[in-house]
């Protein structure tokens, strides 16, 4: 039995988020162009980067949002236009302006995030990937039950949202290992536990995803905890803030690939990477899909200036484009 993998290196931009309408075509345009490569009698497993649901906060709150040329004035922009309701957050938890503003648009992001990859999965008969988006604890959000409700809690995690073809959510995973933009002088996210990290049953295999930081090793145990629970598919959605130097290049090596290649822990890995501008922040990387069996593959692929390396079984050709990556393989079953 074969499945296909893809990877979709997004290059995104404010205006992606310029309404809910906005959103859900440009989601919809990057899964029509995935499905024209894919053989739809195969089962299919799509995976979008790290943060797209930000696009959604961004199309859930005022228009003149977008026009705004930083990350800090989009931010005070927001809250001047959601004071009210992000101040009834932050007295309440006792929270920051950030965590407030972003508890205070649950209601309207959940259901526009949840349920527009939930119709593209049952659309593109695939098993999806949302990428992830800040997201409160969500009790009821599970199954087909996707509805808009309330945010249980003070804290908002940078979750990913995994999919079945049929459209239903099979579950969600937290991000636990956050970076600065996400700490408390950006963001203002809540880091995920450890041990609420699972495992998913799915037809293209049991997929494991690591948001980003949290597939590298040493500096999250995510990885491990995957591999434990008897991952196949390393799903590693990110979002590189930064150059992609040759510094960067080969500290990526030290997560999906080095857990997938090195120390073979995984049959298969599918790191998507946002690319483009969100305000003044400038997002680069080189998304890739990658096989264990590193003597299988052809090892003419690799990173822009690191050069071909084994186990790469796909790789985007710039580090500031928007590219789909696919591969067909055996199933996790079928491979030793």
């Amino acid at each position: 039995m074969m499945i296909q993998l893809v990877a979709i290196q997004m290059r995104w931009s404010p205006q992606d988020g310029s309404s809910p309408a906005a959103f859900i075509a440009r989601m919809d345009g990057l899964m029509a162009q995935a499905a024209e490569r894919l053989d739809q009698r195969e089962p299919a497993l799509v995976a979008f980067p790290e943060d797209v649901g930000l696009l959604a906060a961004l199309a859930v709150l005022p228009p003149g949002l977008r026009n705004q040329p930083t990350m800090t004035k989009a931010m005070a922009f927001a809250l001047r236009q959601q004071f009210l309701p992000a101040l009834y957050y932050r007295l309440r938890h006792r929270v920051s302006w950030a965590r407030a503003l972003l508890l205070a648009i649950q209601p309207r992001l959940v259901p526009l995030y949840l349920r527009t990859f939930s119709l593209l999965a049952r659309k593109y008969r695939a098993v999806l990937v949302a990428g992830s988006a800040p997201l409160a604890a969500l009790p009821h959000a599970s199954g087909s039950h996707l509805e808009a409700m309330r945010p249980r809690g003070p804290a908002v995690y940078n979750t990913a949202a995994l999919f079945g073809p049929d459209g239903s959510l099979i579950g969600l995973q937290r991000k636990v290992a956050l970076i600065d933009l996400e700490g408390s002088q950006g963001l203002d996210l809540t880091p995920g536990s450890l041990e609420e990290i699972q495992v998913f049953s799915t037809e293209v295999g049991r997929v494991g995803i690591a948001i980003c930081l949290d597939a590298f090793a040493p500096e999250s145990p995510v990885r491990e905890r995957l591999a434990h629970l008897g991952a196949e598919i390393l799903v590693q959605p990110s979002a590189n803030p930064g150059p992609w130097t040759p510094a960067q290049q080969a500290d990526w090596l030290r997560g999906a690939w080095g857990a997938t290649v090195q120390e073979g822990r995984f049959v298969y890995a599918v790191n998507p990477m946002m690319t483009g501008a969100l305000f003044d922040l400038a997002f680069y990387g080189q998304s890739a899909l990658i096989a264990r069996d590193a003597d299988r593959t052809p090892g003419d692929q690799g990173y822009r200036d690191i050069g071909p390396m084994p186990g790469f079984i796909a790789v985007a050709q710039r580090d500031d484009s928007e590219e789909i990556l696919t591969a067909r393989v055996p199933h996790p079953e079928e491979r030793p």
